[in-house]
């Protein structure tokens, strides 16, 4: 499913092994090669180099002010430590987790049992999402390379190379920003299909109407003046059926998936969280930086310093809006939970397990933050965006 994703990331030096999956055996394995090592030592040998060779470069830049000469340092060095930072934490130092976040949810899948058509489309809706990120990151990186070779088609070709390769940075920060989400989508949508079933086990609840008797026995309303009936109660199995007899060990997989969801959740913040924190400043930095020198030169550069600005804030926008839903979707769960609690279709031992599943859901909070510092929600972009636009207001009244 993240296969496309995964070998742009290798060309990058973001992944170190080769993923290779098994959909019929719901099974990962990974195969160490010399070549996935060489991807990654060199463009961590490019980064590294390219740091200290575009702060040179910085004394020979015709830059006034000695603001806008600032901002743009901070800004280079954000933007190359982040693509440092992703490169040494993803592939380097925590290269196998990766693999161990699709094991789980691989593992998850053969708890769920999709049916085919439900495994078709949430391969697709993947499948989708990603191809539609590479396709975006194409365009644009061909665009900012096309335009850099005719801004500077009249400079030696070294310049030329230097200044193509100076972007390379930025779209390894949204390379890993595309891993991140497509992994908390995929994770969405396990929680989707849960919320699902538990909607559908609710609705079944609701169409049967119950009466408690003197001895603590559920009969169904439509069965009030029957002698003998033969009696169904509420199922709904984890592979999809609706009649039957729910049983405590459904129950009792579904807290186990849910257990292994936060588990997965746990694991993409471990593994995401420093270079997530990284690209967030590089944002954060590069924003800023394009905002005053748009106020300084808008008739050279404004244009393309607003064009920047808004292309990071939607990709921003984006991860924590992936974040914010996959969160509300986790939140959910709690709620249908305790609406079949209040049906009264179910037998003791089932409702004493559904009351253990609340409480778990109520204790595993399924939230993804950058290193613990924030949540990624669509509260810190508002937050962000309400700090950029009082620095532009601050900007504009001191200018």
């Amino acid at each position: 499913m993240l296969r496309p994703l995964y070998y742009l990331c290798k060309v990058f030096g973001l992944a170190s092994y080769s993923y290779v999956a098994d959909r019929r055996n719901k099974r990962v394995t990974t195969d160490y090669g010399y070549l996935n090592y060489m991807f990654t030592a060199i463009w961590l040998i490019v980064y590294t180099v390219g740091l200290p060779v575009e702060l040179l470069r910085l004394d020979h830049e015709d830059i006034d002010s000695q603001i806008l000469f600032i901002t743009f340092m901070v800004y280079i060095i954000s933007s190359y430590t982040s693509s440092i930072v992703a490169i040494v934490c993803i592939s380097i130092i925590k290269r196998r987790k990766f693999l161990e976040i699709l094991e789980n949810i691989s593992e998850v899948d053969n708890k769920l049992r999709y049916t085919v058509q439900e495994e078709t489309f949430m391969n697709r809706k993947v499948m989708f999402n990603t191809i539609s990120e590479i396709i975006f990151l194409i365009v644009v990186m061909s665009m900012v390379i096309i335009k850099n070779i005719y801004v500077y088609k009249s400079e030696p070709y070294d310049i030329i190379i230097q200044e193509a390769i100076s972007s390379f940075p930025e779209f390894c920060n949204a390379l890993i920003l595309f891993q991140f989400v497509n992994l908390i989508f995929m994770v969405k949508q396990r929680y989707s299909h849960l919320n699902k079933r538990l909607t559908n086990w609710i609705n079944f609840a609701l169409s049967r109407p119950i009466y408690l008797n003197t001895e603590n026995v559920r009969f169904s309303q439509s069965d009030r003046r029957v002698d003998q009936v033969n009696k169904t109660s509420l199922f709904v199995s984890r592979y999809g059926n609706m009649e039957g007899t729910l049983k405590q060990t459904d129950i009792h997989v579904l807290r186990q998936i849910y257990s292994e969801l936060y588990d997965i959740t746990c694991l993409i913040n471990d593994t995401y969280g420093i270079p997530i924190l990284s690209a967030t400043c590089w944002i954060l930095t590069g924003v800023l930086f394009c905002v005053y020198e748009s106020l300084i030169n808008f008739k050279e550069r404004g244009g393309e310093d607003i064009t920047y600005v808004l292309a990071v804030m939607v990709l921003f926008f984006n991860v924590t809006l992936f974040c914010h839903t996959a969160t509300n979707e986790a939140r959910s769960s709690r709620i249908l939970v305790e609406k079949l609690l209040l049906e009264r279709n179910c037998r003791n031992e089932i409702v004493e397990e559904l009351k253990m599943l609340s409480f778990q859901l109520q204790a595993m909070t399924n939230e993804y933050t950058a290193c613990g510092f924030f949540p990624l929600n669509l509260s810190s972009f508002i937050s962000v965006v309400s700090v950029i636009v009082s620095y532009i207001v601050i900007l504009v009244q001191i200018k």
